[in-house]
């Protein structure tokens, strides 16, 4: 399976290796939204660092980007990191930001540990480390 997703207290570290497809990112996203522990989340770290190869369309972003309104409506006090220095998943991203679909912060990392120290800096985050 090209993801792994960690729950942590007041979070979720999910991280995806090798081929990604958009139907992998899909069903990562339901797994933390279904789970009874997504209504006291905080952050979630995507960790995109191990990818070789990213489905990627303009049309597969919208839709995920879509499917985040429901959740985030119902625990709105979610922040959202990634880590990536991979230009077409930061440029996924930036899309996703840019259809201002949900207004929680997102925000993208080179390194696992910057986003951990900017998720710990959210105002009401709780974290392990």
């Amino acid at each position: 399976m090209p993801f792994e997703i960690t729950w942590e207290p007041g979070g979720v570290y999910r991280r995806y290796t090798g081929h990604v497809t958009a139907e992998e990112r899909q069903r990562s996203f339901d797994q933390i939204c279904g789970d009874p522990r997504f209504d006291d989340l905080h952050y979630t770290i995507t960790d995109y660092l191990g990818v070789t190869t990213y489905e990627i369309s303009s049309q597969d972003t919208e839709e995920i980007a879509a499917r985040h309104v429901a959740p985030l409506r119902t625990n709105p006090h979610v922040v959202i990191a990634a880590v990536t220095t991979d230009a077409r998943i930061m440029a996924a991203i930036g899309h996703f930001i840019a259809l201002r679909f949900t207004d929680v912060p997102y925000r993208i990392f080179p390194t696992l540990a910057e986003a951990r120290q900017w998720a710990r800096a959210q105002k009401g985050v709780r974290t392990p480390w």
